[in-house]
């Protein structure tokens, strides 16, 4: 199981402390959770795994090919509107996507869509490159997201 909760831009981050619930919860679950992202994006994913145990960070750790295998061999990811969104769906790893500013019609999963679960409640007009939490990603419930993974799993036969 992979979270991935870093983006480039602010408008596309999830909170952390909603990041850490879904984490929590997966792991309550049964699920080992293992945390990926850049290594400018690390202190932000050692804060999603801070005092939940069963999970763990290996964030500026992995080279591209690495993160690649690592997806391709996944039971889930979940993550943002952001390249490893893009990887999920080229290797065919089940994925739920969380969209905020921009539309999943023009950036979401085209191939295998019974893989991927897109949680958005945004409109479209949002900046994907602002700093701030965009609105529509912000209304992502943590309850959502949650239930998104436990349906896929079950769909996947995890």
């Amino acid at each position: 199981m992979l979270l991935h909760p870093g983006a480039a831009s602010g408008s596309r981050r999830w909170p952390v402390d909603r990041w850490r619930q879904v984490a929590r919860q997966l792991v309550a679950a049964g699920l080992r959770v293992l945390v990926t992202g850049s290594a400018a994006e690390a202190p932000r994913c050692a804060a999603v795994v801070d005092g939940v145990a069963g999970t763990r960070s290996v964030a500026g750790t992995l080279g591209l090919p690495t993160l690649a295998a690592l997806v391709a061999g996944c039971r889930l990811l979940v993550c943002g509107d952001t390249g490893v969104a893009h990887l999920a769906t080229a290797v065919g790893a089940p994925s739920v996507l969380l969209f905020g500013p921009t539309s999943p019609a023009g950036w979401g999963p085209v191939l295998d869509v019974d893989r991927h679960v897109v949680l958005w409640h945004g409109d479209g007009s949002g900046d994907p490159h602002a700093d701030g939490l965009d609105p529509a990603l912000a209304a992502v419930t943590v309850a959502e997201v949650v239930a998104a993974a436990g349906s896929l799993l079950a769909t996947a036969g995890a």
